[in-house]
């Protein structure tokens, strides 16, 4: 296992809180003709890049590492699990602000929340924490 960065923190984001707001877009899409979505809680993190007005730009991040950064028009793109167990996977796009209407009052750092198994993930932290605007803590071993 390899040793990841700590220091990049980001907030938690309440996935039922986006379930809610996803299903109501979707009813909006298919007229209540469609299974309702779950979300997965994720991590909300800021990017060292800013947005067209110089404003921060931000990024949802899954346990896995992958993520969705913020587009040219502020919004995020939330993936959803549809129908049993989850396995057709779609997406909606949501407002920053409303994503940030769903942030929870924890934080984590992103080596932590990114699952650990295998490099594939280990590498995908470390993309994370290279666009991140966060300086690391430093860390005394």
């Amino acid at each position: 296992m390899s040793s990841r960065t700590k220091g990049y923190m980001g907030t938690l984001v309440d996935g039922k809180k986006l379930a809610t707001i996803a299903n109501g877009i979707y009813n909006l899409q298919y007229s209540s003709d469609f299974s309702e979505c779950t979300v997965d809680n994720l991590l909300f993190i800021e990017l060292e890049e800013k947005n067209v007005f110089g404003d921060p730009k931000y990024a949802l991040v899954c346990s896995e590492g992958v993520g969705w950064e913020q587009d040219t028009y502020g919004c995020l793109e939330v993936p959803t699990n549809i129908g049993q167990m989850g396995l057709w996977n779609g997406r909606v796009f949501i407002s920053v602000d409303t994503v940030k209407s769903c942030l929870t009052d924890q934080t984590e750092d992103i080596s932590d929340y990114i699952r650990v198994f295998g490099d594939r993930l280990d590498r995908n932290c470390s993309l994370w924490q290279s666009k991140m605007s966060v300086v690391p803590a430093t860390i005394a071993l």
